[in-house]
């Protein structure tokens, strides 16, 4: 109420340097918002990074095991990339996981997340969905992944990808959940589904 019998002309003479107080805070927000982007994001991919997805999987498996929700993490693996960056150099490799990101990032539900948890690793965490629903999901991804078109130097390069999963269990921590998708996916790998 008093601030309402203060002029502005007043404000302005009981605070000089409230203009640049507020500027300054402006500042410090932006610089607060990038800093969060850059600890939460791969910089090469724009995908979550491996510290937000643990934090997030921390909490998923909590939410599981409090209200029974069902959870998959899905882990996926590059096929050949050392292979892939021998042959045609990093920078290239670098485009395919970029290309790789993308692909998964379009084709996932806004409650699910997707990371860059490594070098050539990716994890998702898809909610709500059963066993055939989540095989379902991995054969589609793996289909728009092979039929993914890299462009290079004139040429059509084309890469695979392997994916592994496993459900959130009642008694799981995250080290034993993250275990049993790696497993899983190098199963997979080695044909051994």
């Amino acid at each position: 109420m008093i601030s309402e019998l203060v002029s502005s002309d007043e404000k302005k003479e009981t605070c000089p340097n409230c203009t640049a107080l507020q500027s300054e805070n402006i500042r410090l927000r932006e610089e607060l918002v990038e800093m969060e982007q850059l600890a939460n994001h791969d910089a090469l991919t724009g995908l979550h990074n491996r510290r937000f997805f643990i934090q997030s999987l921390e909490k998923r498996v909590m939410r599981c095991q409090r209200y029974g929700d069902n959870t998959a993490l899905l882990f996926l693996d590059v096929d050949d990339l050392k292979a892939f960056n021998d042959t045609h150099g990093h920078a290239v490799g670098d485009k395919l996981l970029h290309c790789l990101g993308n692909i998964l990032k379009k084709n996932i539900r806004g409650c699910d997340l997707v990371a860059r948890i490594g070098g050539d690793e990716f994890a998702l965490l898809l909610d709500n969905l059963d066993a055939d629903r989540v095989e379902g999901k991995i054969l589609s991804l793996i289909g728009l992944i092979k039929s993914a078109n890299l462009e290079h130097e004139g040429q059509t390069l084309k890469f695979g990808a392997t994916i592994g999963y496993s459900f959130v269990g009642p008694t799981d921590s995250v080290s034993s959940l993250m275990s049993r998708a790696d497993e899983a996916m190098y199963r997979s790998k080695n044909g051994d589904t």
